[in-house]
């Protein structure tokens, strides 16, 4: 699935549908990414910090655009940098 991002909410969207589609809480995703719930429930409420929030108002103003491609289906989990994946 291809999500166009133009502005911050379209981020967090994108981030709520591709933790849902793979069946994650956001405990999982939090649990996976190495960050707190809470982190993962600001993120997807549309707290993606200044500097987020301005670089994708700067790349609008000169006519970029940011695509994310979600899995359609879940696939074998992802690890952060340096950490081991889970079992699947």
């Amino acid at each position: 699935m291809l999500v166009r991002i133009r502005k911050g909410q379209d981020l967090s969207a994108a981030l709520a549908a591709g933790r849902h589609k793979l069946g994650l809480t956001q405990t999982d995703l939090a649990e996976r990414a190495g960050v707190t719930r809470d982190y993962i429930g600001d993120l997807e409420s549309g707290e993606l910090g200044m500097r987020v929030t301005r670089l994708l108002r700067v790349l609008g103003e000169l006519g970029a655009e940011i695509s994310l491609t979600l899995p359609d289906t879940p696939d074998t989990p992802h690890a952060p940098d340096g950490a081991e994946a889970p079992d699947a």
